[in-house]
């Protein structure tokens, strides 16, 4: 039970560093925290926090770890594949906001569970990892969504070049059609093409920024043809369907996996419950009056 109470208010604290999250938008570009005292219209703790754990950050910059830097490393492809006010967030700030975490656990269990210092330390590092686990989920399902809506663009795609438009204006009125991650990133290469800057560097940039491997492989299709100079339509049409052929593959190796995952929450969960409901009775009789 006490373990449970601490999972909730570990779950509590993750919920804090969620909010924490979502007022990204207070950083400027530059990296520093926007200082809501000036705007009279906001009345907000979360820019102040956010304040703290900048300064915070700046202090954990000089500490030099291996470990510490490969941690940095993930954050840093996690925060710019995720894009947005993410990228002004650096690592360091992070981190800080999982100190915050951290120590929002403890007092949390300090004050209304137990001053155990086992269950302290549960709770401290559950309220520090479930941040990261929040990014990491949110990673995950932009790569899921890249990759569901990969196919239904390169048909898009297929169909505009056969009509004789050029790819990547017909990228960019796909990406006014079809909304979505996937179009997100490509009209994030394209305004940087209309910028003067290298076209297959773009559309590299993007797959790696992404981390999709159909991406890269569309990606690196796309290139070949524009290093080919041939026409792409066709090329297109049967990338679209391998995607989906892997994607209807993926999606039968997970359901056959499915019986065999089902089994750890039988065991653990619905099994010994079953059995505590049929022989429990049992067992009481037994103990109690010798006999049924």
């Amino acid at each position: 039970m006490i373990i449970l109470i601490v999972l909730c208010a570990s779950i509590g604290a993750f919920f804090f560093a969620k909010c924490l999250l979502g007022n990204l938008k207070s950083i400027e570009r530059e990296g520093q925290v926007y200082n809501a005292a000036s705007d009279k219209k906001t009345i907000s703790f979360m820019p102040s926090i956010l304040r703290y754990a900048d300064k915070l950050g700046a202090r954990l910059t000089k500490i030099k770890h291996p470990k510490l830097k490969a941690y940095m490393d993930k954050l840093y492809k996690d925060f710019i594949m995720l894009g947005g006010f993410y990228e002004k967030l650096n690592t360091h700030q992070f981190l800080a906001m999982q100190i915050f975490a951290a120590a929002a656990g403890i007092i949390i269990c300090m004050l209304i569970i137990t001053t155990d210092l086992f269950f302290i330390l549960i709770a401290a590092a559950i309220s520090s990892a479930l941040p990261y686990l929040y990014i990491k989920e949110m990673a995950s399902k932009k790569k899921a969504a890249i990759s569901k809506q990969l196919p239904d663009f390169a048909d898009l795609l297929s169909v505009m070049l056969e009509s004789g438009s050029d790819f990547f204006s017909a990228a960019d009125k796909i990406t006014k059609i079809l909304k979505g991650p996937l179009s997100d990133e490509f009209s994030c290469a394209i305004l940087k093409i209309s910028f003067g800057y290298d076209k297959k560097n773009a559309l590299l940039d993007m797959s790696q920024k992404c981390g999709v491997e159909e991406l890269r492989s569309f990606v690196r299709t796309v290139n070949l043809a524009l290093d080919a100079g041939v026409g792409m339509s066709d090329t297109l049409e049967r990338l679209a369907q391998q995607l989906r052929d892997e994607k209807a593959y993926k999606a039968e190796k997970k359901a056959q996996e499915a019986p065999v995952k089902i089994l750890i929450p039988l065991v653990l969960f619905i099994f010994p419950t079953i059995f505590i409901v049929i022989f429990g009775p049992i067992a009481i009789s037994f103990i109690t009056k010798g006999g049924f």
